[in-house]
């Protein structure tokens, strides 16, 4: 097909690498998990009500930032003041006690979004890897509650290695692992900037996965193709 992305129109296919969070797993089902089993543990809980205007107002605050892949831009503890300021909570004293308790329960709500068990299938008639910013500690529990680590061929976790999405070096660890070129390589994920710019700068062909309905005319590499969850990106590379 004539509009089909190159990576498709390729019979050199070899090599699927995938992101980990908001592409396979869940990440707004997980931190909505924690933090809300966080907030009912908190010594003076605040009234549900509270509580859902306040998750409201820290998924604006973190969309926001997850768009522009911004995470270093401030820490945790002032994004929670200015939730709890924003929905109107004057006592910011909790703050630490909130992020204390979203670390203890950080592994409630953890799950899969549709589609990523049959990307995980699709994935394994190639070569792959896992490729994922974050810590080694919350990063592999994620991968094991997932049984992740029983299903991807290879995986690379930014702090084991000292290397960040976007930068190329962990693209390129990843087609060093698979053999791959470039060429015969696809990159999935829900970042423009981390996973899609990252493999673009590389040439892998690059799926994105774009949920949220962002916008593409600010990408430095614009993606090969736009999907809106993880079973189109299945689709796509059956089709391969």
């Amino acid at each position: 097909m004539k509009d089909r992305p190159r990576f498709i129109r390729s019979t050199r296919l070899k090599a699927v690498f995938i992101d980990l969070d908001d592409t396979l797993a869940d990440e707004a089902t997980h931190m909505h998990g924690a933090y809300s089993e966080s907030f009912r543990q908190l010594e003076s809980p605040l009234p549900a009500r509270i509580v859902a205007n306040v998750l409201r107002e820290y998924d604006v605050i973190v969309t926001d930032i997850y768009r522009r892949n911004a995470w270093d831009e401030n820490p945790r503890e002032q994004r929670w003041a200015r939730a709890l300021t924003n929905a109107g909570v004057s006592d910011l004293s909790m703050v630490d006690e909130l992020i204390a308790g979203y670390f203890r329960n950080y592994y409630e709500g953890v799950c899969f979004l549709p589609g990523a068990e049959r990307l995980l299938d699709t994935a394994s008639q190639f070569g792959n890897c896992l490729i994922t910013n974050g810590t080694t500690e919350y990063q592999w529990g994620k991968i094991r509650k997932l049984g992740l680590d029983g299903r991807i061929d290879h995986i690379l976790v930014s702090e084991d290695i000292g290397i960040r999405k976007p930068d190329p070096r962990i693209f390129q660890r990843a087609l060093d692992l698979t053999g791959a070129e470039p060429a015969e390589a696809v990159m999935i994920g829900d970042s423009l900037q981390a996973d899609i710019a990252g493999a673009g700068a590389l040439r892998i062909g690059t799926i994105w996965i774009n949920g949220r309905g962002f916008s593409v005319e600010d990408a430095r590499h614009p993606p090969d193709a736009i999907v809106t969850n993880p079973g189109e990106a299945a689709e796509l590379i059956e089709s391969a």
